[in-house]
């Protein structure tokens, strides 16, 4: 499998955890204290947004030809940081 392949795949993998995470953080929403459910459901709505954004990423860097390849995988790679710093955020703060 070509490296490009790879990490195709690997993004596309993730994708799906980062669904899975936040169809659970969704389902936690009741869970979460009154006074700290608006706030919760921005940073879950913040990481739906940055999810979206990988996707559509993933998107174009999945149809982008030979020549374009490496600069849609550094735009890729910064979404995904992004997302990933978001995750961390969230977490740290809903514990």
């Amino acid at each position: 499998m070509e490296k490009r392949d790879l990490y195709l795949e690997k993004i596309s993998s993730q994708i799906e955890q980062y669904n899975a995470k936040l169809a659970g953080m969704r389902g936690k929403v009741n869970e979460v204290n009154a006074d700290m459910k608006l706030e919760y459901l921005k940073q879950v709505e913040k990481f739906e947004s940055n999810v979206d954004d990988l996707k559509g990423k993933y998107e174009q860097l999945r149809k982008s030809s030979e020549s374009s390849w490496e600069d849609m995988k550094k735009g890729t790679e910064k979404a995904w940081n992004e997302l990933e710093e978001s995750i961390v955020k969230a977490t740290k703060h809903f514990k």
